[in-house]
């Protein structure tokens, strides 16, 4: 039987050996990948993880870097777009960033693919002040993901800019010859006194039975604010574990709407951290799922400052 954490430790020196960024990078990737290892996965005797059971998931052996280049239309994504907006698009398909399909800009912020930014120097102050410092490194899915992450979206909105329009972040999975495992990383940092709405969606277009765990770090600055969608209505075979970490400053107001309507089993681990007074932050959203579905919200407010709420 697959061990499947063995898998991922005995293969990661060749994947960070392919991925080479920089030293920092695979620094991050080094130590995370020994965190998982020490940790594994997690199981129902954690107490943050008592009503979720892992186990069933972790029986699939899933192909981990998918080499496929599927053909996929605009047609064949449409209704998982929310397509009566106009909005800038990041989409992904098997893990690949399709330019095809993106809409994407450098003109009032920055709104493009993570592993563009991690080789420019113009982002480098931000990749070096905000990779791997929001999320929580001894979190073992979390190390997981740091050690094998190669691509994701980054989104920097500069100080006062109010963005003109919302940002779609989407993951299409199709085609593949057996199930897979993504490990998606997003890194969105908010200016002063900036404004930003996103939505995100992670979809599978065939009846494979994926298994998602994906990462978002977010920084809130002073008097910012951030409105977040999260779209999970996927196939009932396929998994996601949301990792999403905001870092707020004095001042900014966080909301979060999760809309859970489908899937294998569904986690989302939703975390704040208030680091200035007069912070705001709200945990929205929906359940509504049948039959042996299972969606697990799992929600963390940590208030530092004063004068603080989360709702």
């Amino acid at each position: 039987m697959i061990d499947l954490k063995e898998n991922l430790v005995s293969r990661h020196l060749v994947f960070n050996e392919k991925n080479k960024v920089n030293k920092g990078v695979e620094g991050l990737r080094q130590e995370a990948i020994e965190i998982f290892n020490q940790k594994g996965f997690p199981t129902r005797k954690d107490e943050e993880w008592k009503y979720t059971n892992l186990a069933p998931l972790l029986k699939v052996d899933y192909k981990l870097f998918p080499e496929d280049e599927v053909a996929v239309e605009y047609k064949d994504i449409k209704k998982y777009l929310v397509h009566d907006i106009d909005s800038y698009l990041i989409v992904f398909v098997n893990g690949k960033y399709s330019s095809f399909l993106s809409n994407t800009t450098h003109d009032e912020a920055d709104i493009c693919i993570l592993s563009s930014a991690m080789h420019k120097t113009v982002h480098q102050a931000v990749i070096e002040n905000y990779y791997g410092k929001i999320a929580k490194n001894d979190d073992s899915l979390v190390s997981l993901n740091t050690a094998f992450a190669k691509d994701g979206a980054f989104i920097y909105i500069p100080n006062n800019v109010i963005l003109s329009r919302p940002i779609q972040i989407v993951y299409f999975s199709t085609g593949a010859s057996q199930e897979v495992m993504y490990q998606p990383r997003n890194l969105v940092v908010v200016g002063d006194n900036a404004q930003v709405q996103i939505i995100e969606r992670h979809q599978t277009l065939d009846e494979k039975a994926n298994l998602t765990n994906v990462v978002s770090e977010v920084n809130v600055g002073k008097n910012a604010e951030i409105h977040w969608y999260k779209f999970q209505n996927d196939s009932n075979e396929v998994s996601l574990i949301d990792n999403t970490y905001i870092n707020q400053e004095r001042d900014s107001r966080a909301n979060v709407f999760t809309f859970s309507f489908g899937g294998k089993i569904v986690r989302n681990n939703l975390n704040f951290f208030q680091n200035g007074e007069n912070c705001n932050s709200v945990m929205d959203g929906i359940t509504v799922i049948d039959g042996k579905q299972h969606v697990d919200h799992h929600t963390f407010v940590e208030h530092i400052f004063p004068n603080c709420e989360s709702h």
